[in-house]
């Protein structure tokens, strides 16, 4: 055993190894951290204390009752209901609409049914316009000529069959009708606008008249339910009745039975509503401003297309006619040419006899 001398010092305990902290104890870290400090070393909550007890809904304090407003929405209610005694009668409204569904549903099958044609009648149509044109543009050529000739043939009888006076009425109405489909045409555009403006306002237009028409047919249904009249009407009208009057009215639908009325091409840009919200908006409705053409603007250009179609008829017949007077004058000539060199047969048959008897006296003269 060796003994030292001098200051002794005692080495630091080792520190014990730190242990990886469970999940309990990383919550509880947490929470030490978020608690504010103070001065004093933290006091633990002791291991038997528990949280206090939360309030349950049921122990919060009841709302009293305002009696007075009760009071009033029942004045309210009363006297509602001395103004509109059916101002609630939910049932009848939805009755009236289910029926005018179910109508729809069946003007919609009728016309299934009847498989109308869509557009051959359109198809006729710009037929029989091209075929009047025609007349209008030859009329109008044949009038251009009289004109050119002046009076060259006015000491001539004229042959006019009744055939032709009355095509030459009816080029005349033709004409007056175009004319007036003009001015009726500018007289709209100058009131409602020309363009995609007066295009979409004369589409809104056509769309509130079929919402309105769809409104009044509710309506006439509803008035029936309330008078007690819904079991009689029901059994007197069939399912094709109702179609026919539907139909009748201009009210189009589709498969499901909803009323076309093409405001889904709209919805991009002029912010249609739905039924509903149109009803609170009265003074948006065509009827407090000034009324707007139902007549679509692309009638002017189909206007001036026919117009262009007219003058190149024209066109197409003077340059016809034209040819054709080229032609019977070079064939004329032609004639005339062939007239003056071609001898006939009787000519012919003289100059035979007159060299024959040349002949004869030659030999004679010769014997």
């Amino acid at each position: 055993m060796s003994l030292k001398y001098g200051l002794t010092v005692k080495g630091s305990k080792a520190s014990p190894a730190p242990s990886r902290p469970t999940l309990d104890e990383e919550d509880d870290d947490d929470e030490e951290q978020d608690a504010p400090t103070s001065h004093g070393p933290p006091k633990k909550a002791p291991l038997g204390s528990k949280p206090p007890p939360r309030l349950r809904e049921t122990d919060a304090p009841a709302p009293e009752t305002d009696l007075s407003s009760t009071s009033a929405s029942q004045a309210r209610l009363k006297t509602a209901q001395e103004v509109d005694p059916s101002i609630f009668d939910y049932d009848s409204f939805h009755a009236a609409k289910s029926t005018v569904t179910s109508a729809k549903k069946a003007a919609s099958r009728q016309e299934a049914l009847d498989r109308k044609p869509k557009y051959i009648n359109n198809l006729l149509e710009a037929a029989a316009r091209r075929k009047q044109d025609q007349l209008v543009a030859k009329e109008k050529l044949l009038q251009k000529e009289r004109e050119a000739e002046g009076e060259e043939f006015a000491g001539k009888e004229k042959f006019v069959t009744g055939a032709y006076k009355e095509q030459q009425v009816e080029a005349r109405r033709l004409e007056e009708e175009e004319k007036r489909r003009t001015e009726e045409e500018e007289r709209r555009k100058r009131v409602g606008g020309g363009g995609m403006q007066g295009f979409y306002r004369s589409m809104i237009d056509q769309n509130e008249k079929l919402h309105q028409e769809a409104v009044e047919a509710a309506e006439k249904v509803g008035r029936e339910i309330g008078a007690g009249g819904l079991q009689h009407e029901t059994s007197r009208k069939t399912d094709a009745d109702a179609a026919a009057e539907l139909t009748a009215k201009g009210i189009h639908l589709n498969e499901d039975g909803q009323i076309i009325d093409k405001r889904e091409l709209l919805s991009a840009g002029l912010n249609v509503g739905t039924a509903g919200s149109r009803r609170g908006a009265e003074h948006l409705k065509a009827s407090n401003r000034p009324a707007q053409p139902s007549v679509l603007p692309k009638y002017g250009y189909q206007q001036a297309s026919r117009e262009r179609q007219t003058r190149m008829m024209e066109e197409q017949l003077a340059e016809r006619t034209k040819r054709a007077r080229e032609e019977e004058h070079a064939e004329r000539e032609k004639l005339e040419q062939a007239a003056k060199t071609q001898k006939t047969d009787t000519e012919k048959l003289d100059a035979k006899a007159r060299y024959l008897a040349r002949k004869a006296a030659k030999e004679r003269g010769e014997a």
